[in-house]
């Protein structure tokens, strides 16, 4: 099993890659050209194509099976309750239940769910299913399948981003059962936006998008330094002349902040309890003053979302902006394990 899947996070900004090789766990990422992925999906498939079959071919990747997880973007995703049914029953009701979240033709989407509880009454026979419920384009998942095998790999599952956490938590709980039942946040700091997810121990509860990302210090830097946002974004990377220390990035550090607690406050006024820890992931946390501020904006204990990866991954370089790689690649071993 060592070499069988490879967990894969293709961004807007760059694509990742997390597989087993031999005993070790690699971590690959690599930046994609700018506007190669569009709202409508990829723009320029071809060269995408050979961008992956490179890296597959360059790193000598010997695994095709992939796990790819989709952002909020690219997928639906809702915890339902249903009467006790058959699989068969279920796969034909789950349209119905995203009929308020998908205007266009139900028939051009996948749906697929996983059990969260079967509750059973005084007499122990079972009364509702508990569900996590996910949907998906079709077209979307074609074209990623399409690409893939044009690269060399082979696309095995699709999950959504929350299924990816919730997979973290569940092998995290396993080890630390006293946590269960924490009401906690996954940040993503991401480049076109920031992601906001709740759960209570291993269960979802809630979910925001902010408009808002590392792409808006590129384009603070690009004013700064008067050059255009590829090249703003090298400086962002290295730092370039202490640009990152620049008031005018700090106040984008700000807002930031400001933004995610909003959500924060949201999540304590509707579920009557406060968010008792946050973690932190994304190409965000790679830069240093814009996490020296996160960190202290808020009295919450917070971590990098590599503590609750496996022992064996907490130590990996840059874990946190691999977070949804590594979740893919466990998903994908516990799909293969029967867990």
């Amino acid at each position: 099993m060592a070499a069988s899947i490879v967990g894969m996070d293709l961004g807007t900004a760059s694509i990742k890659f997390a597989f087993r090789d031999g005993g070790t766990v690699r971590l690959i990422s690599r930046p994609l050209p700018e506007n190669i992925i569009g709202e409508d999906g990829v723009i320029a498939p071809q060269t995408l194509v050979s961008l992956i079959a490179s890296i597959r071919k360059e790193e000598r990747i010997r695994a095709r099976d992939v796990v790819m997880v989709l952002g909020e973007s690219g997928s639906f995703f809702r915890h339902v309750t249903l009467p006790p049914m058959t699989d068969a029953e279920l796969k034909l009701n789950l349209p119905y239940e995203f009929r308020d979240y998908i205007d266009e033709d139900p028939g051009n989407y996948v749906y697929d769910y996983a059990v969260d509880e079967m509750v059973s009454d005084e007499e122990g026979k079972p009364e509702r299913l508990e569900l996590y419920a996910a949907a998906a384009s079709k077209k979307l998942i074609e074209e990623r399948a399409a690409m893939l095998k044009k690269a060399g790999f082979r696309l095995k599952v699709v999950i959504p981003s929350q299924m990816a956490y919730t997979r973290l938590l569940i092998d995290y709980l396993n080890r630390n059962p006293i946590e269960d039942g924490l009401h906690q946040v996954f940040i993503n700091i991401g480049y076109e936006h920031v992601s906001v997810q709740l759960f209570k121990g291993s269960k979802f509860k809630a979910s925001k998008t902010i408009d808002f990302g590392c792409r808006d210090l590129d384009a603070v830097i690009a004013d700064i330094k008067n050059v255009d946002r590829h090249v703003a974004s090298t400086y962002k990377a290295s730092n370039f002349e202490g640009v990152l220390d620049a008031p005018e990035c700090e106040a984008v550090y700000d807002r930031l902040c400001f933004e995610i607690n909003k959500v924060i406050n949201f999540y304590n006024f509707s579920n009557e309890n406060d968010v008792e820890r946050m973690y932190l992931l994304g190409g965000g946390v790679e830069i240093p003053q814009l996490l020296d501020v996160v960190v202290r904006a808020f009295p919450i204990p917070l971590e990098l979302a590599t503590m609750v990866m496996p022992p064996e991954m907490m130590e990996l370089d840059n874990g946190g902006s691999y977070t949804m790689a590594i979740a893919s690649l466990l998903e994908g071993e516990a799909s293969i394990n029967g867990a």
